[in-house]
């Protein structure tokens, strides 16, 4: 029997009163966790983790459920909504010690994140691996806690502890392991684990092998457990590379073009001219419209993430093709900005130096290996949330994470939150005293974009191309570091 599925006879029982009456013996524990989760709230923090202790070693008790073994491997079926294609895929989830690894494969495409010598590590659909950022290493510290079932274990790793809120039919245990974000288990009135949310992490359990993975909203796919078992050997390092660039110059270099908002270069695209809309929020594989992709005769299919997805190739920027891609994973859409045949940020940002040169309307992309940063410039830190460019900003004591480069109006583009951390949230409020690194940003007008972001994760908002055209700008994102120049006449 898979360990999983011990999950589904969990029950509170020491809440359920014995009674001849089902329906009563039903409600009693709904009362009855209400009742004590009053009791907590009246007798403060030491009833309140008592009680959340005693949901777990209930759970473990009656569901005879044991923290996972140091090393174990899970494996996954994925398949799409039914209110989406029916694109299948696999998963794979693994851990030996202290490291931690996933793995999704759907359509050709393979996505590995995980945890290596207390770092963490992104491979995107292209093959290309980078340690990633703090944020991301928290999310899957996390999510490691979770699948291990390390909130089983008596010390509970160290983790803070807390009892959630009990709303309807559900009662609920929060969790922060150290290094990681907040963990909520939510338990059915029946002790059934039926949900863990996180920042970007949400599961809901259907069953106790068969869940709904909603960590990303606009990408939601079904997964059932098909099987977990000790690891027949061990797991591999993850190394770092795997570029699929080619250099035949050191730079390349395209005149400086917009598309509404969006940064727009000239390159080629299967041997066609193609206008390629750069954005640092475009994180997945490069996008290419429909009509386009028919000229290129791509045949797209599905993907369980809810994509159209395919091989194409080679795209290429600059006089003798300087820079190219021999060959890529494209999505078909046309979620793209008006006036562009393609969009790309991760293709650019994840192994090249982009350089944005308003005074001469240049965009140009160095080779890292052969680029040295320039003299006179004001430095600022550039982090890496998984091929995304992130600039690390400051304003007074407080510091903000944004997209850096984006199609952001001409304002500062905020998460609720993060105005309110900021003191940017009144209506009309201008941001002011804004720095990256040693340099400042002219006065700018803060827009604010509800659901757009997710700053309980550091995803707190976007640093668009209207702002960063005050600067001669490099973002260097393979060594984390942008460098400014003002423009003669800026703000």
């Amino acid at each position: 029997m898979d360990a999983l599925n011990g999950l589904s006879d969990t029950r509170l029982a020491r809440f359920a009163p014995r009674s001849s009456s089902g329906r009563r013996a039903r409600r009693a524990p709904l009362l009855l966790l209400a009742a004590l989760a009053g009791l907590a709230a009246a007798c403060g923090e030491r009833s309140d983790v008592q009680i959340a202790r005693r949901i777990l070693e209930d759970h473990r008790r009656r569901a005879r459920v044991k923290p996972l073994p140091g090393a174990q491997v899970v494996r996954l079926r994925l398949s799409s909504p039914a209110r989406r294609d029916g694109a299948e895929g696999t998963g794979r989830i693994e851990w030996e010690g202290p490291n931690y690894r996933e793995t999704l494969s759907s359509a050709g495409w393979t996505i590995v994140r995980g945890i290596q010598a207390g770092k963490a590590y992104w491979t995107d659909e292209d093959g290309v691996t980078r340690v990633a950022s703090e944020p991301v290493l928290s999310e899957l510290v996390t999510r490691s806690y979770f699948w291990r079932r390390a909130y089983l274990f008596d010390d509970l790793e160290r983790a803070r502890i807390t009892l959630g809120p009990a709303e309807g039919r559900t009662v609920s245990v929060q969790l922060t392991p150290p290094g990681g974000n907040p963990l909520l288990l939510i338990f059915s009135s029946r002790g059934e684990l039926v949900g863990a949310r996180s920042p970007r992490f949400d599961l809901e359990f259907q069953t106790p092998a068969l869940f709904t993975d909603s960590s990303r909203p606009d990408a939601r796919f079904q997964a059932e457990i098909r099987s977990t078992a000790l690891p027949s050997d061990e797991m591999a390092d993850a190394q770092t590379g795997g570029w699929p660039s080619r250099w035949k110059a050191a730079r390349a270099e395209s005149p400086l073009r917009r598309a509404g908002r969006a940064l727009l270069v000239q390159g080629r695209i299967g041997g066609l001219p193609a206008r390629i809309a750069v954005d640092a929020a475009a994180d997945g594989p490069l996008r290419i419209r429909t009509d386009f992709a028919r000229r290129l005769a791509l045949s797209p299919q599905a993907d369980v993430l809810g994509r159209r997805v395919t091989r194409c190739g080679p795209l290429e920027i600059g006089e003798g093709s300087s820079l190219s891609y021999p060959r890529l994973f494209c999505e078909v859409s046309d979620e793209l900005p008006d006036g562009a045949d393609a969009l790309g940020g991760s293709v650019f940002f994840r192994e090249t130096v982009v350089e944005v040169d308003p005074a001469e309307a240049t965009v140009r992309f160095h080779d890292p290996g052969r680029w040295t940063a320039p003299p006179g410039y004001f430095r600022g830190l550039l982090d890496d949330d998984g091929d995304r460019p992130v600039a690390i900003l400051r304003r007074g004591s407080e510091t903000v994470r944004l997209r850096a480069g984006t199609a952001a109006g001409p304002a500062l583009v905020l998460a609720p939150e993060s105005a309110r951390r900021l003191e940017l949230a009144a209506p009309g409020t201008t941001a002011q005293g804004l720095h990256w690194g040693t340099a400042s940003f002219p006065a700018s007008p803060v827009l604010i974009e509800p659901d757009a972001f997710d700053p309980a994760w550091g995803d707190e908002g976007g640093l668009g191309f209207d702002l960063l055209l005050n600067f001669h700008v490099f973002l260097d994102m393979p060594r984390r570091w942008a460098y400014l120049q003002p423009l003669a006449g800026s703000p």
